[in-house]
């Protein structure tokens, strides 16, 4: 395993304030993204959520809205009860795939979660695109190339980013205008197209909001969540009276979407880092004299929740796919809840649009334009093209559904895992603690027995050697509580590391690419 920069509580680092200690921290200048950086005594602990005034000042960023623990509880668990749950009945697997196939990506969800945390903390940074060029970027070479590459690196994340958020609203808005459509009263007559339009005039005050923390677009995402319920509740008690009819939305799909790739779906999210950022800053904002922080402020404790919430949620989903409705007479009276599972699933579909608009990047707009008015430009033509698209014909829709499958699980699953192997394996590392000679003083004892330790520490010089006047390390790196602690922090962060190393390579090889194959074949017709 390669030697990580990252080495968890590292005790010789707070000996580094010591003027005369062996152990400095040496900074890599040729970098020219880790310049701002400082050093990460905490990248690998799991068992503190809490940071220094200093390191929290980094998440105090004008476009991070402070956001409450319960809103980001909110925006954390909204993305699991969408467009995949609502799709799940339809799935018709067996529970011994359909369970562990739910479980493990639950698992995936929350692993990946804490990837993205622990990146954001190792980097020093709170931005998804400063983490990914970061990563994608070159550190050496001529300053012009280098600073080209990561320009070209930051479009080509944006213009991704804005393709996945773009797709998926537009998904939302399709599907919602259809369930929503057939709902109406039947003395009311109206087109697709008008009834999108209506929608669109309906949904664009939501759709404008600033930011996350915009009352409008909180409110939103918990009606969202309110009508998942009734929805869920509708569909339990129709499917307990074999009424329970196919989502029409099923049929629009592309060919990816199977069942599989559907409970994946299902737990795919994005928007972490600036959660996570969120949460710290609302923190900081809502500083207590409390030296540690409580723990319903702990991102890795809602994130955790969220995806627990979620799969309590979506289980007996699969039980209701595994055992499909049986036929029955059409004028049952549990058949009228038919229009309400329709109109329920349209709702929760439609309510989560503003809070996806929100975190899609801007529009490349002329500097000159953006700047002559206060008309959120940017936001308005995008959801434009939004409701543009939504009218597309159904072999199009099928093709960007596709789009938004591959785009939403590669972002979930693959790429924190890829940027994560990058950064520790294949990155020079931010920081390293080495061992440095100093001249020896006479205030300075030297210790015989410096030489008898782990053949792992740093080789020291013995006694004689210091008393014939030659150089020798000061009595901080000779401290044998010191080098054993030290010795001790180290073994116990490489399990931790190792672990979350294979989970990385897992989600990389198995997952994604294993996934990669399958598309391909799925798309070329060979299964």
């Amino acid at each position: 395993m390669p030697s990580e920069p990252e080495s968890g509580l590292s005790t010789p680092i707070l000996a580094a304030f010591d003027s005369s200690s062996a152990l400095i921290l040496v900074h890599d200048d040729d970098d020219g993204d880790n310049t701002q950086d400082i050093d990460n005594t905490d990248a690998f602990n799991f068992s503190s959520d809490s940071t220094q005034d200093a390191q929290e000042s980094i998440f105090l960023r004008p476009y991070i809205p402070p956001l409450g623990s319960m809103t980001v509880f909110l925006y954390l668990l909204s993305p699991y009860l969408k467009l995949g749950a609502i799709l799940l009945p339809n799935t018709d697997m067996s529970l011994k795939f359909s369970l562990p196939a739910l479980f493990l990506f639950a698992t995936l969800a929350a692993f990946v979660r804490q990837i993205w945390y622990m990146l954001s903390r190792h980097l020093r940074k709170v931005d998804l695109q400063d983490v990914l060029v970061n990563a994608f970027s070159k550190s050496k070479g001529n300053r012009s190339v280098r600073e080209r590459i990561r320009q070209s690196v930051r479009t080509i994340i944006r213009a991704s980013t804005g393709v996945l958020r773009l797709f998926l609203a537009t998904t939302y808005l399709r599907e919602g205008t259809h369930a929503l459509l057939p709902s109406l009263p039947e003395d009311i007559y109206i087109s697709n197209w008008a009834f999108t339009l209506v929608l669109a005039v309906i949904l664009y005050p939501f759709a404008i909001a600033r930011s996350l923390s915009s009352k409008r677009v909180v409110c939103a995402t918990w009606a969202s969540i309110v009508t998942y319920l009734l929805w869920f509740i509708c569909v339990v008690y129709a499917h307990a009276n074999d009424s329970l009819a196919v989502h029409p939305g099923w049929s629009r799909m592309g060919a990816l979407w199977q069942g599989i790739t559907t409970i994946a779906f299902t737990f795919s999210s994005s928007s972490t880092l600036s959660l996570y950022a969120s949460l710290k800053a609302g923190a900081h904002t809502a500083h207590s004299a409390a030296s540690k922080s409580p723990l319903s402020r702990s991102f890795k404790f809602i994130s955790f929740i969220s995806v627990a919430v979620a799969i309590c949620f979506t289980i007996p989903l699969l039980v209701l796919a595994a055992f499909p409705n049986k036929p029955k007479v059409q004028d049952a009276p549990s058949h009228r809840l038919g229009p309400f599972i329709q109109s329920l699933g349209a709702l929760t579909l439609l309510l989560g649009i503003p809070s996806i608009l929100i975190t899609a990047p801007s529009l490349p707009i002329p500097e000159r334009l953006r700047h002559t008015t206060t008309f959120p430009l940017s936001k308005a033509l995008l959801f434009i093209v939004i409701v543009i698209l939504s009218l597309a014909p159904v072999n199009i829709s099928r093709v960007y559904s596709d789009i938004v499958l591959v785009c939403a699980l590669t972002a979930t699953y693959f790429l924190p895992a890829l940027v994560h192997i990058i950064t520790h394996f294949f990155k020079r590392p931010l920081s390293i603690i080495v061992p440095t000679i100093a001249t020896s003083s006479p205030n300075t004892p030297n210790n015989p027995h410096s030489t008898n330790y782990s053949s792992g520490l740093p080789s020291l010089a013995d006694s004689s050697s210091s008393s014939s006047g030659m150089f020798t390390l000061p009595n901080s790196a000779n401290d044998p509580l010191l080098q054993r602690k030290e010795l001790m922090l180290q073994r116990k962060q490489l399990g931790k590391r190792i672990m979350w190393d294979v989970g990385v390579w897992v989600l990389l090889l198995p997952v994604g690419g294993g996934g990669f194959v399958w598309a391909v074949g799925r798309i070329t017709g060979r299964w």
